[in-house]
């Protein structure tokens, strides 16, 4: 590694360590990498190159071709680990060894997170030089990540090859990315981009399964969809148009969301009415984005509580949401 390329990194993880101070939130067990610690991590880094993928320019900084390879026509059909009461679509995931560790799926993380201390046991390997850095947006997270690869990831019987996550550049929990929930603590964060890799994802809150296909497109049951809308983008969260009190907007989905409905709005305790699609929505409980301290709170965000009450799924061969009844 060059010490050109060191001395860039180090300049960066200082840059970052100085909003800490700032972070009151930050629990005292999260600490920044040393530079000694930071050093070792990159001693082992590989160019993209080497693992068949291609990097493009993008307005939302650079994005990877040929990550999160899939085998055709494989699914994989897996249970909710969250306690039963939790709706919270956290699964059984391994890496490199038989070991399964807990996920969470958060469709409002553009990426995928993992803690420093399991990525290094998993011998995830940085990308660089040179280094690619990301901060976690959607949760305002200080402390950023580097883009690393895990050469396979497996869900059940489902294998995920090349798969890109972000290793944090810190000891200790993924506190903010797990929304300072107990409930929800988990070393792995699977975020947007990874969902967006199946031909579809479906998120079954009432019978708390989540299903992923590789190739089989995903086919709707008139009897139980409510409404299919477009899947949009917003800065890599997952996002869909509608109206909220008759007013256009988009909504990201935020899958952790402990609410209904997050605002910057000034509706009141409920929402009059929800649209999204066909999906019509009355009187909805509404937090004020200021309590959930979430980034991006100027979008509306939906939120578990409202989720919970349909099947999601998430179609990345048609770009489409859709909402169905149990």
């Amino acid at each position: 590694m060059s010490k050109t390329w060191f001395a860039l990194l180090l300049l960066l993880l200082s840059s970052s360590s100085l909003n800490l101070g700032c972070a009151s939130r930050r629990p005292a067990e999260i600490r920044p990498l040393s530079s000694a610690e930071l050093e070792q991590f990159f001693s082992r880094a590989q160019d993209e190159r080497r693992f068949w993928l291609t990097k493009y320019e993008s307005d939302q900084g650079p994005v990877f071709s040929g990550a999160h390879r899939l085998h055709s026509e494989k699914f994989a059909h897996v249970p909710f680990e969250s306690r039963r009461n939790l709706p919270v679509p956290m699964i059984a995931v391994r890496l490199r060894l038989p070991q399964e560790f807990p996920a969470l799926i958060d469709t409002s993380a553009r990426s995928s997170w993992i803690e420093f201390g399991l990525g290094r046991e998993m011998g995830m390997i940085p990308i660089g030089p040179p280094s690619y850095r990301q901060y976690a947006a959607h949760v305002n997270d200080p402390i950023p990540g580097y883009l690393s690869v895990a050469s396979r990831l497996i869900i059940d019987t489902l294998h995920v090859d090349t798969a890109l996550i972000y290793v944090k550049a810190a000891h200790g929990p993924l506190t903010l990315l797990t929304r300072e929930e107990n409930e929800l603590s988990a070393p792995i964060i699977l975020g947007a981009e990874f969902i967006r890799a199946f031909h579809f994802v479906q998120i079954d809150y009432p019978n708390r399964t989540v299903l992923f296909s590789t190739t089989t497109p995903y086919k709707t049951d008139g009897d139980r969809l409510l409404a299919s809308v477009p899947m949009r983008d917003y800065h890599g969260s997952i996002a869909v148009e509608g109206f909220f009190d008759g007013q256009g907007t988009p909504f990201l989905l935020d899958s952790l969301g402990d609410f209904a409905v997050s605002s910057a709005f000034d509706p009141g305790a409920t929402v009059q009415q929800i649209m999204i699609g066909n999906l019509v929505m009355r009187n909805v409980a509404h937090t004020n984005s200021a309590e959930t301290g979430l980034g991006f709170p100027d979008v509306p965000r939906i939120g578990r509580q409202v989720l919970s009450r349909y099947i999601v799924t998430f179609d990345g061969k048609n770009r489409l949401v859709h909402f169905e009844r149990p």
